[in-house]
């Protein structure tokens, strides 16, 4: 078997799916993606390219498997400081803005913040002035789960951390690796190790996920949506997310209003 045959064998595991599942989604015989795994058959790049999107891989794993199949690559990454891509950042940034005054953010495939709103900064700003022992971290994950960070001033934050390593979980999962190391980090961080083993933390019935934080003697209550591009070509702006934050009740709302 050969590293291209090997890498779909992989993806179509984790998927999943039988050789005959990938096949019917293929439009190709059971034969055929056999002989593909096993080296007996090399595929078209219009084929790889198929395959790839019946397994719904991220860019940068499409990248992977048609350079093993002995093709150029497919998807660029250009980063958001390019000149090229000048006009998604600014993009991005008048989506952000535009949610004011309330918080929003950008983030990258790592949960790295790469942009945010006047709202957010205001929030942040808010926190460290009653808080001394707060601390921004840029990595979203890491805010939430670090003593000293998000989880200081959140009433609700078991639930929340349990949700979020959920969700890093999954991700990792459709990604295998993408997360690993991720992971690992917040595990260090106190209770966090647990959580997910913990059958008396019971997550919410509810519809959303609120975050609760206590700021100016008030808690606010968020409910937080993700966004991603719907169609991109370019690996960086495949993997951005947009987290906008929502007031959940009319005294979150206008207390952020009168900031």
């Amino acid at each position: 078997m050969n590293k291209f045959g090997q890498q779909l064998r992989f993806w179509r595991i984790s998927r999943r799916l039988s050789q005959l599942d990938l096949a019917l989604e293929a439009n190709v015989s059971t034969k055929h993606i056999s002989f593909i795994e096993t080296g007996r058959a090399k595929p078209s790049k219009e084929m790889v390219m198929n395959l790839c999107e019946v397994l719904s891989l991220p860019l940068r794993n499409r990248n992977e498997l048609i350079t093993l199949a002995g093709f150029a690559e497919q998807y660029v990454r250009t980063p958001l400081s390019d000149n090229k891509k000048v006009e998604v950042a600014s993009i991005l940034e008048l989506i952000v803005a535009k949610h004011e005054p309330f918080p929003a953010i950008v983030v990258d495939w790592y949960w790295n913040v790469v942009i945010r709103n006047k709202g957010f900064d205001k929030l942040i700003a808010l926190m460290e002035a009653e808080n001394p022992q707060c601390i921004w971290l840029d990595n979203i994950a890491h805010w939430l789960m670090h003593p000293n960070g998000l989880r200081h001033v959140m009433t609700n934050w078991q639930e929340v951390a349990k949700t979020t390593l959920q969700r890093l979980n999954l991700e990792n999962q459709y990604a295998p690796k993408r997360h690993d190391e991720l992971i690992q980090s917040l595990y260090q961080y106190p209770g966090v190790a647990n959580l997910l083993a913990d059958k008396t933390l019971i997550v919410s019935t509810e519809p959303f996920i609120y975050l609760d934080i206590v700021v100016s003697g008030k808690t606010l209550r968020f409910l937080t949506t993700l966004t991603s591009f719907g169609t991109p070509l370019d690996i960086t702006a495949s993997e951005l997310l947009m987290e906008h934050y929502y007031p959940a009740n009319a005294q979150t709302e206008q207390f952020l209003k009168s900031l």
